[in-house]
């Protein structure tokens, strides 16, 4: 849950919007060639939520250790991996499937830049993972995609870059998001589309037809 979102939601209502979130990044993900997990940040006693996907829970103490330890864990099963967030509601199947492609042609590192300076995806390889990718990055803040690049510089890995998209952070990005929906661009988010028409953020499409 985005925390920034609670000054213009309340715990509930923000959490209600990052489960639509989620539900709509993994029906779109149907839709690419690749498989899908989902990484959990839940406490250690918690049991994992229901998932129609194969699931694990993060470990690490910041993003950083937890985004390495999760691609860690999944290179065991695969040779490619991407991590993505789930507050990129513009994010499709077609660019996810962009980063396997580049990465599987040659690419060591994929990063997909979003608009507040950090990124929406990070794609490796089982050859090219390095813990010192994520470490001492300066997270949350606006530095993050460019300190990576540097990062990817000095260890000497090819890195390519995906098409920047934003994401949900803020109370302006969740206004940015409504007037999209309003407007029928992007990826289909239908949960989440529904959950603002609930709110009254949106006109409800199904009353308006009625």
């Amino acid at each position: 849950m985005k925390t920034r979102l609670l000054s213009e939601l309340s715990a509930e209502k923000a959490a209600l919007l990052h489960n639509a979130f989620l539900q709509d990044l993994l029906a779109r993900m149907e839709g690419s060639k690749f498989q899908t997990r989902l990484a959990w940040a839940v406490g250690s006693q918690e049991p994992l939520p229901a998932s129609s996907v194969g699931a694990f829970r993060q470990t690490g103490e910041d993003l950083g250790e937890r985004l390495f330890e999760g691609l860690s864990q999944t290179l065991d099963e695969f040779d490619l991996v991407a991590a993505v967030g789930s507050d990129h509601p513009d994010l499709s199947a077609t660019v996810v499937d962009q980063a396997f492609e580049r990465l599987a042609s040659g690419c060591d590192v994929v990063l997909g830049p979003a608009t507040d300076g950090g990124y929406y995806l990070v794609g490796v390889t089982r050859a090219s993972i390095h813990r010192a990718l994520f470490s001492e990055i300066e997270w949350s803040t606006d530095r993050v995609l460019h300190q990576t690049l540097e990062r990817c510089e000095v260890l000497g890995v090819r890195v390519e870059e995906l098409i920047t998209l934003e994401d949900v952070d803020t109370p302006d990005d969740l206004r940015r998001l409504v007037r999209r929906l309003a407007l029928g661009t992007g990826p289909p988010s239908p949960n989440t589309r529904s959950l603002l028409a609930e709110w009254g953020l949106i006109p409800d499409q199904g009353r308006s037809d009625r």
